[in-house]
């Protein structure tokens, strides 16, 4: 298994980061929120968002170091998926590792619609089960 977070993994071009927003699926947890586009490549992407409302330089840092490592060691569940994960101040309370283990999890609570009451079905079921 691979657990690196190479550059392969990051979505870094502004015409790829505008797209995942305009296009995809807007999905809503507790303390974090997802935009999720399906693609044709197996090779998932992240897009950390962590804004100044959630703290200082510090604070943002950590959870966006929390958010990567969720995805480094959890790859496998974003498959042909492009990712934004969007934290909410209420994030900044939890440890690192913390972090890594509750945005992972609501992602897949709200991904197979187990949670989000917006999103009935979620978008494994929109998917045909994928």
């Amino acid at each position: 298994m691979d657990f690196s977070f190479g550059r392969e993994h990051r979505i870094t071009r502004q015409r790829d980061v505008e797209r995942l927003f305009r296009e995809g699926k807007r999905l809503e947890g507790q303390l974090f929120s997802f935009r999720v586009l399906r693609k044709a490549d197996p090779t998932p992407r992240l897009l950390a968002v962590v804004g100044r409302k959630v703290g200082k330089a510090v604070v943002r840092n950590r959870v966006k170091r929390g958010i990567r490592e969720g995805f480094r060691l959890h790859k496998e569940l974003f498959r042909h998926l492009d990712v934004a994960v969007i934290a909410r101040p209420e994030a900044a309370q939890l440890r690192p590792g913390a972090i890594a283990e509750r945005w992972v999890r609501e992602f897949q609570e709200v991904y197979d619609g187990t949670r989000d009451p917006a999103h009935t079905g979620g978008l494994r079921a929109e998917e045909g089960g994928a």
